[in-house]
């Protein structure tokens, strides 16, 4: 249960695999607050913790403290997850990349372009209206049967809106950034806003996500950015 408890932490980043530089000057280390809340089938659930990101290394370790106590481990292709109150532990090894939790949709909104042009989208049109300029990208024809157009919503160089379509042209997931805080260069959404939606359009997830208390190449990283599974510890290995 922990396991499948697990898998909607990293909804909201399964939607793009990215990642890339935060800033155009050189970002080491970055740390966040974050208090999620997700809400399904009419029940919420919050989670609290502090994430951790390693530019260098690409590697990200979240912290969560509520509901209940988990350190999570990802880099490359390999998720490791640990209940330190439970002594309990899984390394989940991805024949792809495992995006990056919550990291990702913070280093694509500093994007321009979302960072889609690294996945093969194409700049297809764009539009204004009310003081927003609109983009619409396609994916690459290799890709078209499966994944669809995404738009973009942009104002003052701050993304505001991303819409993902399936293959037919339905939205299937809707996201707002607000509250952007500048961090480095480039202006950081402190909240992010989601919706996924189902075949007759209706809201299959809401999730809101509150980020604070950002540090961004601290001379003293937080020792957690370091974890390593205990060697005491016996691990379940998972392929998917």
């Amino acid at each position: 249960m922990m396991l499948i408890h697990f898998v909607f932490f990293i909804t909201l980043s399964l939607v793009f695999a990215l990642t890339h530089a935060l800033y155009a000057s050189p970002l080491k280390s970055l740390s966040l607050d974050f208090s999620r809340e997700l809400t399904e089938n009419e029940k919420t659930e919050q989670i609290t913790g502090t994430l951790h990101y390693d530019a260098n290394a690409a590697r990200v370790v979240v912290e969560v403290m509520k509901p209940l106590r988990q350190i999570m481990v990802v880099t490359d292709n390999v998720l490791e997850i640990y209940y330190p109150v439970e002594r309990q532990a899984f390394r989940i090894m991805s024949k792809g990349r495992v995006p990056l939790p919550f990291v990702e949709s913070i280093i694509q909104s500093a994007q321009a372009e979302y960072r889609l042009t690294a996945i093969g989208y194409s700049l297809d049109k764009h539009e204004i209206q009310d003081d927003m300029l609109y983009t619409y990208w396609i994916p690459p024809d290799k890709a078209k049967d499966r994944i669809g157009a995404v738009v973009l919503g942009i104002h003052d160089d701050r993304i505001l809106s991303t819409e993902v379509k399936n293959p037919k042209g339905d939205t299937i997931a809707r996201s707002q950034y607000q509250d952007h805080s500048k961090l480095g260069i480039s202006f950081i959404p402190m909240t992010v806003t989601s919706k996924t939606y189902g075949a007759k359009s209706e809201v299959l997830q809401h999730e809101r996500i509150f980020y604070s208390n950002p540090q961004v190449n601290a001379e003293t990283p937080n020792p957690i950015l370091y974890f390593t599974m205990p060697e005491s510890v016996k691990v379940k290995i998972v392929k998917w």
